[in-house]
C-alpha cells in the first residue's frame, strides 16, 4: 500500500503510543464467518477524545494510543454498500457504522490500522445477529439512512448519515466529501471486541481503494454514551478526513479464546 493515510496512522500510533503489545491467539475455526462487501463508499474520521473516557471504555488488554497524553484518536466509519453477502448468502444493500479507538495492533504489524470497538450499527439483519453470536455488541437498526448526493467525481457532494432509534446511542454525521475513482492501492483495518469467548477480531481487507477528501462532523446528545466519551455534542475529525470507494472488500470475522 502506497499512500498518505497509512503513513499518518503509522505516525499517530508511534507517535503517541509507547507500550508493549500482547501476543496474538490462535483463532478458532468454529467461530468464524465471512462477509462479501460490494461496491461500497466509506467515509472515515479520527477524532480525539479524552484519554480517561476512551480507557474508561477500552478493555485492558486492549491499549488505546493516547495512553499517557490527554487525548486519543478515536474513529468514526461509515459505509453504504450496494452488496453485502454473509457466509455466501445472496447480497444486499446495507449500511455500516462503527465507533472506536484507535490501539496499538494486538498482532504487530499487522493490519493498517486496528481499533477497539465500542459501537457497531448495520441495516442487515444477517451480519447484526452473526456478530451477535460471537459476542459482539452489534445493533440491528434498519432505518439507518445514507444519503449522498449523486456521486460527481472531483467535486463537493453533500453526505448525511442518521442513526436514528433503536440505535443506541444515537448520532448524525454530516458534512461533504469529494469522489474520486483513482486507485490509491490497497488497505486492512482491523476492529476488535471483547467478548465472554475471547477477543473478536473482524479484520477487512480491500484490495483496491480510492481514497479522497470530506468534511465532517458528527452531532449526538451529549448525555448519551456517545457525548460522554468526547465531551459534549459534537466532534470534529482534525487528524483524518476521508471519503472512499472499493468495488469489492471481505471481512474476516474471527475469535481467538
Amino acid at each position: 500500500m502506497n499512500h498518505p493515510t497509512r503513513f499518518v496512522l503509522i505516525a499517530v500510533a508511534v507517535g503517541l503510543a509507547a507500550a508493549p503489545m500482547h501476543p496474538a491467539r490462535a483463532g478458532n475455526a468454529a467461530s468464524s464467518f465471512e462477509v462479501e462487501f460490494s461496491d461500497c463508499v466509506e467515509s472515515i474520521g479520527v477524532g480525539l477524545a479524552p484519554t480517561a473516557a476512551v480507557v474508561a471504555l477500552t478493555p485492558a488488554n486492549f491499549i488505546p494510543v493516547g495512553i499517557g497524553t490527554p487525548v486519543s484518536p478515536i474513529v468514526v466509519r461509515t459505509s453504504d454498500c450496494d452488496g453485502i453477502a454473509v457466509d455466501g448468502n445472496k447480497p444486499k444493500p446495507g449500511s455500516i457504522v462503527q465507533i472506536g479507538a484507535v490501539i496499538v495492533p494486538p498482532e504487530p504489524g499487522v493490519g493498517d490500522i486496528n481499533n477497539y470497538t465500542f459501537w457497531y450499527y448495520t441495516t442487515d439483519a444477517k451480519l447484526a445477529h452473526r456478530l451477535q453470536g460471537l459476542g459482539v455488541s452489534a445493533q440491528h437498526v434498519a432505518p439507518i439512512r445514507y444519503d449522498l448526493d449523486p456521486e460527481q467525481l472531483g467535486i463537493s457532494n453533500d453526505l448525511t448519515v442518521v442513526v436514528p432509534r433503536p440505535g443506541n446511542p444515537t448520532l448524525v454525521l454530516s458534512g461533504t466529501v469529494i469522489p474520486s475513482d483513482t486507485s490509491t492501492g490497497s488497505f486492512e483495518a482491523i476492529w476488535w471486541q471483547q467478548s465472554a469467548a475471547g477477543d473478536v477480531r473482524m479484520a477487512t481487507n480491500v484490495p483496491v481503494i480510492a481514497i479522497s477528501s470530506a468534511n465532517l462532523i458528527l452531532l449526538t446528545d451529549p448525555a448519551n454514551g456517545l457525548g460522554g466519551l468526547i465531551g459534549g455534542s459534537t466532534l470534529g475529525f482534525p487528524i483524518i478526513q476521508q471519503f472512499n470507494m472499493f468495488s469489492a472488500a471481505q471481512m474476516d470475522v474471527r475469535t481467538a479464546p
